[in-house]
């Protein structure tokens, strides 16, 4: 498979060059930051942030429209790796990484000529596909525009280059006799062949590595000509022929028409229980209430998201649309309100149980099927699908990112603690604390008012995980800037702010496990 780049002709060899050089630079530099510590935190930011002036400085010859969808994009992509920096949230790094997949291919889809208002979901799932194989491939274009050895190449240059080659036999050589020579050289060269049989091989290898997605990701950037775009359609913007109709009216009344029938039948049997409480639920459905809400609740997501799945199928097959749309309007009203169903067996269930951070996604996915049910809605039952599919992967984006603004872990922490304090509720400390640093400020607000024997449960753990000199990971976080994030930061902050009372904790718990009694001194208030 071929990748095709604005470079096309000879003066863009040298942006070909210039391209290999950035790649090389953020190769060198992802080594650097990833090194040791992962490459999911301040390190991942920085990079981001170089490959996006990188990308931008790599089109300053652009149109300016394009160099400002290359600085939009890049500064999505950079927000989004601030999640792993500002939450130590780990189920968090997944949907980050899908924002910058969707930012890549999004940049790509209009790289091909695509304009955003105007894709369809085929365009975005070939382009997220895509992504990947450019990622592999895109630099061997790239690579085909460089000679190495060509005229291009000074007379200095291949000289120093000639020089290199014939010296180094000549200086393995010597090395090898100056070695036999004498003891101490030896050592010496002993040690520095240490470094370049294990460390050296190492960083060249990684630095290879990024250096090669970052060629492809920054081809990704390239505008293609008009004659040479890789866009899906062959038809220009706005004006792709319609599809011959494949199902015929009476196709469409009956499949229409039936799930409508369903629907409608389901909603009035919900309708009966759906705001009458706990009671009524157990009387009409025979169920307790947690089989209630466990039974039903990922079943009516499954519809909700089958539904919209038919939706799109049958608009896209090019159905009768007098019959498609005003069935289809039902169909989305109802799925509408079955969403408002499955919200509420959930705060049943979390009334009942407790918050954890399943069910805040689930709470996510609902409100991202709710809107894009509206702007089905809005846009392709009103005849105009532009904008449709690009909404999916914004609000997609923007759901991502405002959950990692909103802390879903503190969030989380947040009503299990109100539970247990106003309502007396057992509190699941082993699960709040798994959640990471993100609970550990609530867990500190709320810490005197909690009962005894979850004070002490918490104080331990805590004490151990968060405290440097008890936790080496803590440690050498502080010591290394690239392993930063601020609510590990943060949590370190607060639990050595309340180190005495937390030790007092440990040892009148040694002390009642040995049966001695031990005055409990009064902490400070937080």
């Amino acid at each position: 498979m071929s990748t095709t780049t604005a470079m096309t002709n000879p003066g863009h060899d040298r942006v070909a060059t210039h391209t290999l050089l950035a790649a090389l630079v953020l190769g060198v530099a992802g080594d650097i930051l990833f090194r040791d510590v992962g490459p999911f935190g301040v390190g991942l930011s920085i990079w981001v942030g170089l490959l996006g002036l990188s990308a931008v400085a790599l089109n300053r010859h652009a149109r300016p429209k394009w160099r400002r969808t290359l600085i939009v994009w890049s500064c999505v992509a950079f927000t989004a790796t601030l999640n792993p920096v500002l939450r130590a949230t780990e189920e968090l790094i997944p949907l980050t990484l899908l924002v910058l997949l969707l930012c890549a291919a999004s940049l790509l889809m209009q790289a091909r000529g695509v304009r955003l208002l105007a894709a369809t979901i085929t365009d975005h799932l070939r382009c997220v596909l895509r992504v990947p194989v450019e990622v592999v491939l895109g630099i061997l274009p790239i690579l085909g525009k460089v000679s190495l050895f060509g005229a291009g190449m000074s007379l200095r240059v291949r000289g120093i280059l000639r020089g290199l080659m014939l010296v180094t036999p000549l200086m393995l050589i010597f090395i090898a006799l100056f070695s036999a020579a004498d003891a101490v050289f030896e050592r010496y060269v002993s040690r520095l062949g240490d470094v370049f049989l294990f460390d050296t091989p190492r960083h060249i290898l990684m630095v290879l590595m990024i250096g090669w997605v970052a060629a492809g990701l920054l081809a990704c950037t390239f505008q293609r000509d008009s004659n040479e775009a890789m866009s899906a359609r062959s038809f220009p913007a706005g004006n792709t022929p319609r599809l011959p109709r494949k199902v015929g009216d009476e196709e469409t009344a009956v499949i229409m028409g039936s799930l409508v029938a369903l629907f409608v039948v389901f909603v009035v049997l919900q309708a009966s229980y759906l705001f009458g409480g706990r009671e009524l639920i157990e009387q009409t459905s025979g169920l307790s209430l947690a089989a209630y809400a466990r039974r039903g609740f990922f079943e009516l997501l499954a519809v909700s998201a089958l539904t919209l799945a038919v939706l799109l199928s049958m608009s896209i097959l090019q159905c009768n649309q007098r019959l498609f749309r005003p069935l289809a309007g039902v169909l989305v009203a109802c799925v509408l309100l079955i969403l408002i169903s499955a919200v509420q067996r959930l705060g049943l269930y979390i009334d009942a149980f407790g918050l954890t951070f399943s069910r805040v996604f689930a709470l996510a996915f609902i409100l991202w099927l709710a809107c894009n049910l509206l702007s089905f809605a809005l846009t392709i039952l009103r005849g105009h699908s532009d904008g449709f599919a690009s909404g999916l992967v914004l609000s997609g984006i923007a759901i991502i990112m405002l959950l990692g603004a909103a802390n879903p872990a503190a969030v989380v922490a947040q009503v299990n603690l109100e539970r247990t304090i106003a309502a007396g509720q057992r509190l699941d400390t082993h699960y709040l604390i798994s959640l990471g640093a993100d609970v550990v400020p609530q867990l500190m607000k709320r810490f005197d008012a909690l009962p005894e024997a979850e004070q002490c449960q918490i104080a331990i753990a805590l004490y151990h995980r968060w405290h440097p000199e008890k936790n080496e990971d803590a440690k050498q976080a502080m010591q290394d800037w690239r392993g930063w994030n601020a609510s590990r930061s943060r949590a370190r902050r607060l639990v050595m702010a309340r180190e005495d009372q937390f030790q007092q904790i440990i040892t009148e718990q040694r002390a009642r496990a040995g049966g001695v009694s031990v005055p409990r001194k009064e902490g400070p208030k937080f």
